[in-house]
């Protein structure tokens, strides 16, 4: 038997699917990017697309957590106990690791804006030739391992909704009015929840 529906609030489904649309953006730009010339002018183009997709990206996480962190954080699909506790641990991984790429990136995009004048100021050189080289080979490896989580967590949203007989990937279902997606979760047991149960159907409706 299925587990019933449990859809999250729009505003967190929002969320989630902005932010597999700037992953998308952010890996895509700087993928073709690397495989011009740096005299290609857009190069420069897609190098900007990629810190300011990540920048966003990273906002959007922190919005997210500000909003788990206030009215409380949904529970993954999980047949068990350990399951949902690995589905929290992927999660946090995830999380882990855009922070850090959002952290390094900046740091990279500053030093080699180094010398430059922006808005009257000089930017300052922040990092040696060295440690460039380093935090940015560390941001590469970072990257991969981010990658190869979120492969994980699609694989096992998938996996979870068709052969454990969850309701994983209805949860995160765009529906509902456009008013919904920015209002606020609905209140329960004296705080708000993001995963608000589903109404049922009106069997007048014939569906």
């Amino acid at each position: 038997m299925k587990a019933a529906k449990r859809a999250y609030h729009p505003l967190s489904v929002l969320i989630h699917w902005s932010v597999v649309v700037l992953v998308i953006v952010c890996l895509a730009s700087i993928a073709v990017a690397t495989r011009l010339s740096r005299a290609d002018a857009l190069r420069g183009v897609l190098v900007r697309t990629h810190v300011i997709s990540g920048q966003l990206l990273f906002l959007l996480n922190l919005i997210r957590l500000s909003i788990f962190s206030a009215f409380g954080t949904p529970v993954p699909d999980g047949q068990d106990f350990h399951q949902v506790h690995v589905m929290r641990f992927l999660h946090g991984l995830l999380y882990g690791s855009i922070g850090f790429l959002a952290c390094s990136g900046t740091l990279l995009a500053i030093s080699y804006a180094a010398g430059q004048t922006v808005m009257g100021l000089q930017v300052p050189m922040i990092l040696s030739p060295a440690g460039m080289a380093s935090l940015r080979e560390l941001h590469n490896l970072v990257s991969v391992v981010f990658i190869f989580f979120a492969l994980i967590h699609a694989a096992a949203s998938i996996a979870m909704h068709y052969f454990a007989g969850r309701t994983t990937l209805a949860k995160m279902r765009v529906e509902g009015k456009v008013t919904d997606y920015i209002t606020s979760p609905e209140t329960e047991k004296n705080y708000l929840r993001i995963d608000a149960p589903v109404m049922p159907t009106d069997p007048r409706q014939g569906h």
